[in-house]
């Protein structure tokens, strides 16, 4: 027989005959017993009593037979509007052990609008005996968002016993709430098992809230590196700047040659949003331990190609170092203008003021009136980090 409750629901769902109207009374097959006695008469001499029904003593199924739609739709009515929450408790049962789809409706509202903690907890495990795979996105919004923490309990346990593969779609598709604590919900779930069906969806909780940040990123560390770092690197081609954004930051965390090397190719894009190359050049800078700096020094200085040239001095101006420093100075030099004006926004990138003498000399140059807002604007980027330089 299905489990129903905890231990907990369990007391509170065996009530006798007195708490529930005659209309929960289960059908009997056998032949038929005297009325039940009225609630202001003397109870029934003790040598012929009369079992009351409780939720253990609930048939799997509805009775088979000619009172079974009015059984149902007294089941469904005592849930819907019975004044007390022990008559609603005890339909909720029954309807879970019923079978029957027209109960779906009703649990899912018992569920989600009953004032009392103990039907609501009643209708999560109801929905679960059903096994009607529908359920699984009410059932994680009240775990999501009940206040009650046995209710929260009871939809945990109920959500635990549906098939992971049949209710992975339902999953993801709760994943499209517009509640933060119901998305995260999913994530957690869905990061119990991350499959290939559920990482598109990790993938893009990477730029979600901080919270659900977090799942994914947690979600991502524990999983064997390799696997972590290509779903990772399908983070970063993923067509929403936060998601590309949030996994910088995890492969900021990982911190190792190949988490800054996947860093870089992102860098590196033509293209890209202001929010992703800020945070790679963070990330880039912190990690530059795990970086080539000597090919990107030599290919600085001694590249026969222009533009493989200003790619490093770029990179050098990122990263940081006294090193570097150096290079994009002697590069503010450089007879080719085009280097000379990549150089110029590669210390403004560097952030170092002791470039700004190198600068005001450059701005006084005529030879430089084609990267002269170039060259202003790092000065001002420079000044702007420290008031006092003149």
């Amino acid at each position: 027989m299905t489990t129903l409750l905890s231990g907990h629901l369990l007391k509170l769902t065996a009530v006798s005959a007195a708490f529930l109207s005659p209309a929960l009374v289960l059908a009997q097959s056998a032949p038929p017993t005297p009325p039940p006695a009225k609630a202001d008469t003397a109870p029934a001499p003790a040598a012929a009593p009369v079992p009351a029904p409780t939720a253990a003593d609930a048939p799997e199924g509805l009775p088979v037979g000619p009172q079974t739609e009015a059984y149902l739709k007294r089941l469904i009515e005592a849930l819907r509007a019975d004044d007390s929450f022990k008559v609603r408790l005890q339909a909720a049962v029954f309807l879970g052990r019923s079978d029957d789809d027209r109960a779906f409706e009703p649990l899912v509202a018992a569920l989600n609008n009953d004032e009392h903690y103990t039907v609501r907890a009643a209708a999560a495990t109801a929905l679960a005996n059903l096994n009607d795979p529908r359920a699984i996105s009410h059932v994680i919004k009240r775990l999501a968002t009940d206040a009650d923490p046995f209710v929260r309990d009871e939809a945990q346990r109920g959500l635990s016993k549906f098939d992971r593969e049949e209710a992975l779609p339902y999953v993801v598709a709760t994943y499209g709430s517009d509640d933060p604590a119901v998305r995260r919900q999913a994530v957690l779930y869905l990061a119990e098992a991350p499959s290939p069906a559920a990482q598109q969806v990790l993938v893009r909780a990477l730029g979600d809230t901080p919270e659900i940040f977090q799942v994914a990123r947690d979600t991502a560390l524990n999983m064997p590196p390799p696997e972590g770092l290509k779903f990772l690197e399908t983070a970063l081609d993923h067509r929403d700047a936060s998601v590309r954004r949030g996994a910088v930051v995890v492969l900021h965390g990982i911190a190792t040659a190949e988490s800054a090397a996947l860093i870089l190719k992102v860098y590196e894009r033509d293209i890209e949003a202001d929010s992703v190359r800020n945070e790679t050049r963070t990330s880039l800078r912190e990690l530059r331990r795990f970086l080539p700096i000597a090919q990107f020094i030599k290919d600085a200085q001694e590249s026969a190609n222009k533009h493989e040239r200003t790619k490093a001095l770029k990179l050098l101006g990122v990263v940081g170092g006294d090193e570097a420093k150096d290079v994009l100075t002697t590069a503010l030099n450089d007879q080719d203008v085009y280097v000379r004006g990549n150089a110029v926004m590669a210390v403004g990138e560097l952030g170092d003021t002791a470039v700004v003498p190198a600068l005001e000399k450059l701005e006084s140059d005529p030879s430089n009136q084609r990267i002269l807002h170039l060259v202003r604007h790092a000065l001002k980027q420079l000044k702007k980090k420290s008031p006092g330089t003149n």
